[in-house]
């Protein structure tokens, strides 16, 4: 058997061994993680760590699928308010999906299988083959989307890396917003700001779907 061989299989019984043993603490945190109120709770003790916390957390979550992104988001707003709670989880976000992306473009497929489930990829390479930085924005907003994977496909897929940066500053936006809004305010959001917003999440949608007949029609021309 060769060092190397040996080394990964030395790595591996290493790595079952921690798990076993750490099990207790593993239990407790995904325990942790399912309760909103302690987590927002635990964040609020921390003072002034708690942006650095919820940074980490957010950039985990892209990675990590036990960790609740839109429960974190609800009570970044919550803790900090519109402006710094947008201002915290729009750049986690970002930050965290580029990540996503990144490796996935440079470390292929068997990494993102690593995180997301092949099914999933399946599913979304094949809904995802040509489309632009209007479709990942999309993607990136409305929860009939796996929000988190499609950093993952997009790393994967033809979309430049400047392309899918901007469409996540737009998606993880438009996200940030809403989620943030809801936690910093919760019922008494005005009825004008849902319809704004409505109309917002409308007309990109409609925007989108005539960038991609023009698409479709150029290609068959």
């Amino acid at each position: 058997m060769s060092t190397r061989k040996i080394l990964n299989l030395s790595l591996l019984v290493i790595a079952i061994l921690a798990v076993w043993v750490l099990r207790g603490p593993f239990a407790s945190m995904m325990h942790w993680f399912s309760n909103p109120q302690a987590v927002t709770e635990a964040i609020q003790q921390s003072g002034f760590w708690g942006p650095t916390i919820l940074f980490v957390l957010f950039v985990l979550q892209v990675f990590f699928a036990f960790i609740p992104g839109q429960a974190l988001m609800v009570a970044s707003g919550y803790i900090y308010g519109f402006t710094g709670g947008m201002l915290i989880t729009w750049i986690s976000l970002v930050i965290g999906g580029q990540a996503a992306f990144w490796l996935a473009r440079h470390s292929g497929r068997r990494f993102a299988e690593k995180w997301i489930s092949p099914a999933v990829l399946d599913r979304w390479d094949k809904n995802a083959g040509g489309q632009g930085i209007g479709f990942f924005a999309i993607t990136l907003v409305l929860p009939l989307f796996p929000n988190d994977a499609m950093c993952y496909v997009a790393g994967l897929g033809k979309i430049t890396s400047r392309c899918f940066l901007i469409a996540n500053i737009l998606g993880r936006g438009l996200a940030s917003f809403i989620t943030v809004l809801i936690g910093a305010y919760g019922s008494r959001i005005p009825v004008a700001v849902w319809v704004s917003m409505a109309v917002l999440i409308g007309l990109g949608l409609v925007c989108w779907q005539i960038a991609r007949n023009r698409k479709s029609q150029l290609l068959t021309a």
